[in-house]
């Protein structure tokens, strides 16, 4: 790295060097059947740079393209953004306690261990229901992430990563079923019981399909489907979208904008989580940041360049999307704290409404306003208190942030989804649903 960034020092002004190896290890099943194990390897260079004032950017999957990186980042600096601000002279975290991304006994897993885990699902499955189709995945990876700049600034640090997920198919004349599940953390461990318990819930919820009437009614939720509601939020927050004065949440800092049950921070500091790292991808140390609490909202988030043109200090919200892409304002692990309601008891409150449990098109609609309109791909009915079967051509519409205006409850209990989202169920008292019979 240091060699490399000498050669850096020598044709611009300032500039970073960013670096990622991972190696994954994924063991696949597909219709039951055991149908690969791989060794996936990727490693990538990622090169950023500052000169007459403004950014230029290259990157490449080889160490030994730095001369051409830096012919490039040069091309496109005469093109570039205006730089808001400099790199960082040092790398300092006020954390007081280290974070503990590497466990050394995923790095030991064996891929005979992996294919046990895998049979037995396969196994459990089968036992449910003879006809299910399953297909899974067990997957283990370990990264390096390393940086240093122009100013003698640098840092790495080690992560792993073990998941499990699991897709289980029905499919029947006029009928498909489908669930989705998964479990992924940094650390070894992972117990199956939690994702088969909710599995084999939703599977005795589906084996009944009712019929719902289009209307106006309450709406649970689960923890899985919660980024329909959530990604406008993640959008209005963005510093670049406050800059650009193009964010919903522009000037409504201090504001009350949500029902006062709901809270909603980032924090890169938990032990394990995806998104944790001692620093973000600019070498600001991460951290606990609140985005709204007991409703009002208390911060956006900013990478350097962002930050700069706002005025305000970084949040430590740099984040790559890969080595092919510069840093932008990103959240890291996003936590929504819980309330005091069970799962259960929001069911028994509700006489005529639906639980949302996954949707299709995530995303679709005008994020930016806060409208979303999506298909249920799995859902399921609630009639006086009780879950009486699964739902389908079922479609949910609204906004945002009228939506979590109307909370009327948040759930006792949550969960982790995909390793970096940490979420309860929501209860929302009203939202538009509609049917095609």
């Amino acid at each position: 790295m240091q060699q490399m960034i000498d050669k850096v020092k020598q044709k611009v002004n300032s500039g970073e060097l960013f670096r990622v190896i991972f190696t994954s290890i994924p063991v696949e099943y597909e219709m039951n059947q055991l149908k690969s194990n791989n060794i996936e390897e990727t490693e990538g260079w990622a090169l950023r740079v500052i000169h007459d004032n403004k950014i230029g950017f290259s990157s490449s999957t080889s160490k030994n393209q730095i001369d051409g990186m830096i012919d490039k980042a040069l091309e496109v600096v005469q093109f570039g953004q205006v730089a808001m601000f400099d790199f960082p002279d040092k790398i300092t975290n006020d954390n007081k306690q280290e974070i503990e991304l590497y466990d050394e006994s995923v790095q030991d897993k064996s891929v005979s261990d992996m294919i046990k885990t895998g049979n037995e699902i396969i196994k459990r499955t089968l036992a449910i229901n003879a006809d299910l189709r399953c297909d899974a995945e067990i997957s283990k990876q370990e990264g390096l992430i390393q940086y240093a700049n122009t100013k003698g600034a640098s840092f790495s640090y080690k992560k792993t990563s073990f998941s499990h997920s699991v897709m289980l198919q029905d499919t029947k004349e006029n009928d498909m079923m489908m669930l989705m599940d998964s479990l992924q953390w940094g650390k070894d461990g992972l117990s199956l019981e939690p994702l088969w318990e909710r599995l084999e819930r939703n599977i005795k919820w589906s084996e009944k399909i009712v019929n719902i009437e289009s209307d106006s009614m309450p709406v649970i939720f689960t923890p899985k489907a919660l980024l329909v509601l959530l990604l406008p939020f993640i959008s209005g927050l963005n510093g670049r979208i406050v800059n650009k004065k193009i964010s919903p949440l522009l000037d409504k800092k201090d504001q009350l904008i949500c029902n006062p049950l709901f809270s909603m921070y980032s924090d890169g500091t938990i032990d394990y989580a995806n998104g944790s790292a001692p620093y973000d991808d600019e070498g600001i140390a991460m951290q606990r940041f609140p985005f709204i609490e007991k409703g009002i909202l208390k911060n956006y988030y900013y990478d350097l360049q962002n930050a700069a043109e706002a005025g305000v200090k970084p949040t430590g919200n740099g984040i790559r999307h890969g080595f092919h892409s510069s840093p932008s304002p990103g959240v890291s692990n996003l936590i929504i704290p819980e309330g005091e309601t069970s799962f259960d008891e929001m069911i028994k409150d509700i006489k005529e409404g639906i639980i949302v449990d996954q949707v299709l098109g995530l995303g679709q609609g005008n994020v930016l306003s806060g409208a979303f309109s999506n298909n249920v791909q799995l859902g399921f009915k609630i009639k006086d208190g009780k879950v009486v079967g699964r739902i389908k051509n079922v479609m949910i519409a609204g906004n945002a942030f009228e939506v979590l205006k109307d909370i009327a409850a948040i759930g006792d209990e949550a969960r982790w989804v995909s390793g970096q989202y940490y979420f309860p169920h929501i209860y929302v008292k009203s939202l538009s649903v509609s049917t095609k019979q």
